[in-house]
C-alpha cells in the first residue's frame, strides 16, 4: 500500500451569532481571546461526549502575511504579534482505538496508546479569520466534532467574558454567499456532484431522485432515500468533454431540485478568471478543498500545524469573496 503524505479535506467557513436569535454580534478581537484561553486546556462535556479544546500558536509564513493583514478592513484590529495566528484543537473523546495492519503479511493488531493518561480522540481544527467573526473549521475525520460543537465550546470557555449578559451563547452558521451558487450558470462542465433525495409515495419527491429510480415494473416505494455521486475517473476521463456530460447530466435531471433534496453539491473545475470551487447549491456554503500534510514516518498523522495551516491557505485563496460577506447574512 503506498504511503500517502497527504489527505484531501473541505475547509468550510462559518460565522459565529448569538444564538438566541441567529444576530450579528459585534466583532471581537479574536486573537486576544486566543491568547487569553492558550496555555491551559479547556475540557467540556457537551451532549455527553467529551470535548477539549487547546490553543496552538503558528507562525505566519510569509505568503500569509498579506492575507493576514487588516490594512483594508474598516476598523480591522490587528494582531498583538505580527509573526503568530493561534488556532484551535478540540479533541472530542472516540470509543475505541484504529487497528493497524502488516502490509506483507495481513496480520492486524491495534494501534498502541502511550499509557494510561492517553485516550483515542477525533480532532475538529478551527481558526478564526481576522474579520466577521468567521471561523474555518478541518474535520479529521468524518467522527469529528462540528462547528456548532465548538461555538458550544466557545461560549463555556469564554463564559468569563460575558459575565454582563449570563444567557450570551454562540452559535455558528454557515458563511453563504448566493453569487457562488450563480457560478453553474456560467459553467462550462463539472468534475463532480453529488445529489441526494427522497422518493416515494409517503414523502414530497426529489425529482431527480424519481427519474433516476423509477423504471418498467418497479414498483413505488412508501419512503427512500436515493444519494448519487458522479466524477471523472482519474487519468481515463476526456476531462474537457466529460465534464460537459457530467454537467448537462446534473442540469436535465436534478437542477430543479424540486422536492425533497437534502443534498446537491457540484465541484467545478478551474477556469480563466476562477480557480476550481466547490459549490453546496442548497446552502451555497462557502468552502474549499485542500491536502492537508500528514507526519511522515511511524505515525502518519494530522498535526495542529498542517491542518490549521491548510485552513489559512483556503482563507488566502478566498479572503476577498469572505470579506465582501463580512456583514451580509443574506
Amino acid at each position: 500500500m503506498a504511503k500517502k503524505s497527504d489527505v484531501p479535506r473541505t475547509v468550510q467557513f462559518w460565522r459565529l451569532v448569538d444564538a438566541r436569535d441567529g444576530a450579528l454580534v459585534e466583532e471581537v478581537n479574536w486573537d486576544a481571546v486566543m491568547r487569553h484561553l492558550y496555555g491551559h486546556r479547556h475540557t467540556f462535556v457537551i451532549d455527553g461526549r467529551e470535548h477539549a479544546g487547546t490553543v496552538v500558536p503558528l507562525k505566519i509564513a510569509d505568503a500569509w502575511a498579506d492575507a493576514l493583514a487588516v490594512d483594508d478592513v474598516p476598523d480591522g484590529v490587528p494582531r498583538e504579534n505580527e509573526e503568530l495566528t493561534h488556532g484551535v484543537v478540540v479533541a472530542a473523546g472516540k470509543d475505541y482505538v484504529p487497528n493497524q495492519e502488516n502490509v506483507a503479511s495481513g496480520s492486524q493488531k491495534p494501534m498502541g496508546l502511550d499509557g494510561d493518561n492517553w485516550s483515542p480522540v477525533d480532532n475538529l481544527f478551527v481558526w478564526h479569520l481576522p474579520f466577521g467573526n468567521m471561523i474555518g473549521v478541518l474535520a479529521e475525520s468524518t467522527s469529528s466534532s462540528k462547528a456548532a460543537k465548538y461555538a458550544d465550546w466557545l461560549t463555556r470557555a469564554t463564559r468569563s467574558l460575558y459575565e454582563n449578559d449570563p444567557e450570551f451563547s454562540w452559535a455558528a452558521r454557515p458563511v453563504i454567499d448566493k453569487a457562488r451558487a450563480n457560478l453553474i450558470k456560467k459553467a462550462n462542465g463539472l468534475r463532480s456532484f453529488v445529489y441526494a433525495g427522497e422518493v416515494g409515495g409517503a414523502v414530497n419527491e426529489a425529482t431527480g431522485a424519481k427519474a433516476v429510480f423509477i423504471g418498467p415494473n418497479r414498483k413505488q416505494p412508501t419512503a427512500l432515500r436515493i444519494e448519487i455521486k458522479a466524477s471523472l475517473v482519474r487519468g481515463k476521463s476526456a476531462p474537457h468533454d466529460d465534464e460537459q456530460v457530467l454537467l448537462d447530466w446534473f442540469n436535465s435531471t436534478f437542477g430543479s431540485l424540486e422536492g425533497d433534496v437534502s443534498k446537491a453539491q457540484v465541484a467545478l473545475p478551474a477556469s480563466d478568471d476562477t480557480p476550481a470551487s466547490e459549490v453546496d447549491l442548497l446552502h451555497h456554503r462557502l468552502t474549499r478543498k485542500v491536502r492537508v500534510p500528514l507526519a511522515l514516518g511511524t505515525t502518519r498523522a494530522f498535526t495542529a500545524m498542517s491542518a490549521v495551516g491548510a485552513i489559512v491557505d483556503a482563507f488566502d485563496t478566498d479572503r476577498a469573496e469572505l470579506l465582501k460577506l463580512r456583514f451580509n447574512t443574506d
